[in-house]
């Protein structure tokens, strides 16, 4: 999907006025902990969904992991059999011009609970999930690569037409340090 001009505008009209702390510094190695606590923003296509539900099952595989899950109510019908935990979504009624949240409430929501590290697993641009990925604080942010990527994630995944993109999502399980 094409960013649209306006929300570039809104983005860098944001970064101006909201300037972040500096990130702290992410040493990826062999002797690290990983991650305990992971928001996942799910994907909206339907194609993209079958090969996600790969990485984000939750029937107890990650038991020791605090993990949160974020996605429109439009596309929930294709975790019902994925995701056994609770899921913070939103409407379109919630979004206003720009595919931004009005209403500030699932912001408070996940800034409620610290994650270490944040998840994009929409491999196009959505407005709402990139919006949100620049107000959280989160040290860790993976994402998919966008011309607005370098204002959003640590770490951007090149989506190549050519590559399956369950290499991807392996990718990201061993950039989180998951124990599968």
């Amino acid at each position: 999907m094409e960013i649209t001009i306006p929300f570039r505008l809104l983005l860098y009209w944001k970064s101006i006025f909201n300037k972040h702390k500096n990130p702290p510094r992410i040493k990826i190695s062999k002797e690290g902990r990983g991650v305990r606590s992971i928001l996942f923003f799910l994907p909206e296509k339907k194609e993209d969904a079958k090969i996600a539900h790969y990485l984000i099952k939750t029937d107890n595989r990650l038991p020791n992991y605090n993990i949160g899950f974020v996605c429109n109510e439009n596309s929930m019908s294709f975790y019902q059999n994925s995701i056994n935990a609770k899921i913070i979504s939103y409407n379109d009624n919630d979004l206003n011009y720009f595919g931004i949240l009005k209403d500030g409430t699932i912001l408070r929501e996940l800034r409620s609970t610290s994650y270490d590290a944040l998840v994009d697993l929409n491999t196009s641009f959505c407005a709402t999930t990139s919006m949100l990925s620049f107000e959280l604080d989160i040290p860790l942010k993976i994402g998919f690569d966008s011309i607005i990527a370098n204002e959003l994630y640590t770490i951007t995944l090149e989506r190549n037409q050519n590559k399956f993109l369950e290499n991807n999502f392996q990718l990201i399980e061993r950039l989180l340090g998951l124990e599968l």
